[in-house]
């Protein structure tokens, strides 16, 4: 009879269910990790970059973490200047943008070349400034790229990013350079592609100087009126043979840009004095509008993939502010029809200020949060 009901168990039916579990996570004492970009060119390769800070001394290392195995195994390797982004154009070819330079792979990232220094500020410009201005980089093939900056700074290479020639269009649109960039890059073929930015001079809050930041007054804080900065848009239907640039005055600053095919999406930041953490808005020639609006996440970053399968990812605020200074819970979210968002299961653990999502397809996708985590979304069966 024990062995009739032992068999009976072993043969139940099990649902699935997809569920965001912790794959990696840097865990050394008085040391914290933030990640900074994630890749994943393929369903094997992925690669993070970001920094290691030590609690007790203050000192910082520059690193990434890769696997050549779908996850299973994660390797540290060195870099050495501090990442600010990265691009594959393939499982095997990328790209670095690091506050002093821009750096090119053949292998997936376990080896770096440094390919040419930072393009430099203009020290004419009030306040000055001293840090390289590339803050990204898309190419549409090996040698054709274009990067994006600070100081309104749009640039071309075609020659995988040894040399760069400015592009004319980006100084067009009004706005300070001092305090305003191109932040985001995406092309969704060959020949379209879309750069955003913005422009955002400082505020000198309720006409006093020295005011805390928002989270150390949160009261004060909510108080403060949202105002619209002036958001930045460069378009090309002609893979960059011309650009067209606009602006428009929007709320908040743009955290993300996706593309699939015609269809895009772009993820709209605020201050914490704005009713609303994020918003999330599609671009489409046929359909564009908000897509996603609510107090909690505060979405971050996007993913979107042919079907469509739509993902956003982001962090619960802590508090009364839509940012702080302590991480929140890891939120994601997932759509097939832009209208109806259903939350996923999170592990737990995940908390973060940041994020950013990756993965060659809706199968295999990642996450990646400034506390040092990496997470997976995977089938975990479980008895009915």
């Amino acid at each position: 009879m024990k062995k009739f009901l032992l068999c009976c168990l072993l043969i139940l039916p099990a649902t699935a269910e997809q569920k965001w579990t912790i794959q990696y996570f840097f865990d050394e004492l008085k040391q914290e990790m933030e990640i900074t970009d994630l890749a994943f060119p393929s369903t094997q390769r992925g690669i993070a970059v970001g920094a290691i800070y030590d609690k007790v001394s203050g000192h910082e290392k520059y690193t990434s973490v890769s696997t050549a195995d779908g996850g299973r195994h994660w390797a540290l390797q060195p870099l050495k200047e501090y990442p600010r982004s990265i691009f594959f154009l393939n499982d095997s070819v990328g790209w670095m943008v690091t506050d002093h330079g821009v750096w090119f792979t053949e292998e997936s990232g376990r080896t770096w070349k440094k390919l040419c220094d930072q393009i430099k500020p203009d020290k004419n410009l009030d306040p000055p400034t001293t840090i390289g201005l590339l803050l990204r980089v898309w190419f549409l093939n090996e040698n054709h790229g274009f990067g994006v900056g600070l100081q309104k700074t749009i640039v071309e290479t075609k020659d995988g990013g040894r040399t760069w020639a400015p592009v004319e269009a980006a100084a067009k649109p009004a706005g300070n350079p001092a305090y305003t960039a191109y932040t985001h890059i995406a092309f969704s073929d060959a020949k379209r592609g879309v750069i955003v930015g913005g422009s955002q001079p400082p505020r000198r809050e309720d006409g006093m100087r020295g005011s805390l930041p928002a989270w150390m007054d949160p009261e004060r804080a909510s108080k403060r009126k949202q105002v619209p900065t002036l958001t930045l848009l460069a378009q090309t239907s002609d893979g960059g043979a011309t650009w067209t640039a606009t602006t428009a005055p929007l709320f908040g600053l743009v955290t993300s840009l996706r593309f699939t095919g015609p269809d895009g999406l772009i993820v709209m930041g605020f201050s914490d004095s704005f009713q609303w953490p994020s918003d999330v808005y599609r671009l489409s020639n046929q359909n564009t509008g908000r897509v996603f609006r609510d107090k909690t996440p505060r979405v971050i970053d996007s993913a979107m993939y042919p079907g469509p399968h739509l993902y956003l990812a982001g962090v619960e605020p802590t508090g009364k502010m839509n940012t702080a200074a302590l991480p929140g819970k890891v939120r994601i979210l997932e759509s097939d029809d832009f209208n109806t968002w259903t939350e996923m299961p999170v592990d737990y653990k995940a908390v973060a200020r940041s994020v950013v999502i990756a993965g060659p397809d809706a199968d295999h996708l990642w996450v990646a949060t400034d506390t040092g985590m990496i997470l997976h979304l995977g089938v975990v069966r479980k008895p009915e």
